[in-house]
């Protein structure tokens, strides 16, 4: 079912299912929007939040990031391997560690905005523009960013 193009009309009226049908085909085409770039989503959250973040620290990122701390080790050891990004010694306190992207990561981010943008706008080419900035608005609203 959320494999296929159309939900089943019986299921149209569930806000609930309509919004995990869009949600599971928007995440399957953001996939492999981003598979060409050999990069998984979660990767490419952190490097949006290290682009307008730099100098965060792996515990801050992690929690923005919505990463297990267990598991951002790993993740910054493969965008390390990669080129992507790097850790510094925190000024402030030598025991921590700051993450930054690194020039060639930053030039990867913003191609992979740009197809990102590209897949998105096909994802959303049934709205006009007005009905993408409700949508938009209506989303921040229910994930708490935006006052009710």
């Amino acid at each position: 079912m959320l494999h296929s193009e159309r939900p089943p009309e019986e299921l149209a009226h569930y806000t609930g299912f309509l919004l995990g049908f869009l949600g599971e085909k928007s995440r399957t085409r953001f996939i492999a929007t981003l598979q060409p770039h050999g990069l998984h989503p979660r990767v490419f959250g952190m490097m949006n939040v290290l682009a307008t973040r730099p100098g965060i620290t792996q515990q801050e990122l992690a929690s923005l990031a919505n990463v297990d701390p267990s598991s951002m080790v790993a993740l910054l050891d493969e965008m390390e391997s990669q080129g992507l990004a790097e850790r510094r010694v925190d000024p402030v306190d030598r025991r921590r560690r700051s993450v930054h992207l690194t020039e060639s990561g930053q030039r990867k981010l913003e191609a992979m905005r740009v197809d990102a943008r590209i897949a998105l706008d096909e994802f959303l080419a049934p709205l006009s523009g007005k009905e993408r900035e409700t949508l938009q608005r209506l989303l921040r609203k229910l994930a708490g960013l935006d006052p009710a």
